[in-house]
């Protein structure tokens, strides 16, 4: 018995700095898996709002559009209105993920839209801001450094866009647009 003993206390001191090694490394937590995030632009006014997403909509069709995703509540619609030759507006009603995915059909094709006009109405946790659009055209795909994007106006309308502020940032819940055609143009009301 005495042997067992003796064989079982060599035993356990030739083994207790592994085996508390082992428990060591089984404490210390795993490192975190560092990927690739954008960092996307603060939400916490509604001009931040606002910047957030012309930044977010501009750029090339097929780019990455996590940090457009996260200026949207989950349920939220993006609602353009299409006018016929003939006059009749037919509102088509997206989610994030079906305007994410007509965009990236452009592929690589860059284009930038700028709010030229912002009408602000605020109650407590709600906004709605009727804004002027314009999208344009770069020769380089970039705007020059601090200024509006410069380059052929694509097109130019109205944004009504309805935002929830949850006590740290707003979030977008619908966007209904309207591009101008000649028979319905921007009131200059709403321009510049």
């Amino acid at each position: 018995m005495r042997r067992h003993l003796l064989f079982l206390a060599i035993a356990a001191a030739i083994l207790a700095p592994a085996l508390r090694a082992l428990v060591l490394q089984a404490q210390e937590p795993e490192p975190p898996i560092t990927a690739q995030v954008p960092a996307c632009p603060s939400t916490a006014t509604l001009d931040h709002l606002i910047s957030a997403i012309d930044s977010a909509v501009s750029g090339p069709g097929n780019q990455d559009r996590t940090c457009f995703r996260q200026l949207f509540l989950p349920d939220a619609r993006l609602i353009p209105i299409r006018v016929a030759a003939d006059g009749t507006a037919t509102p088509r009603i997206l989610t994030v993920q079906d305007w994410i995915d007509a965009v990236a059909k452009r592929g690589s094709a860059v284009f930038y839209e700028h709010q030229v006009k912002v009408r602000t109405e605020t109650w407590a946790h709600m906004a709605h801001l009727w804004s002027t659009y314009e999208t344009r055209t770069t020769p380089n795909g970039t705007p020059p450094e601090g200024k509006a994007p410069e380059g052929r106006v694509l097109d130019r309308g109205i944004n009504s866009i309805q935002a929830v502020y949850d006590g740290k940032r707003w979030q977008v819940i619908e966007i209904l647009w309207q591009a101008e055609v000649p028979a319905d143009p921007v009131p200059q009301k709403y321009l510049p």
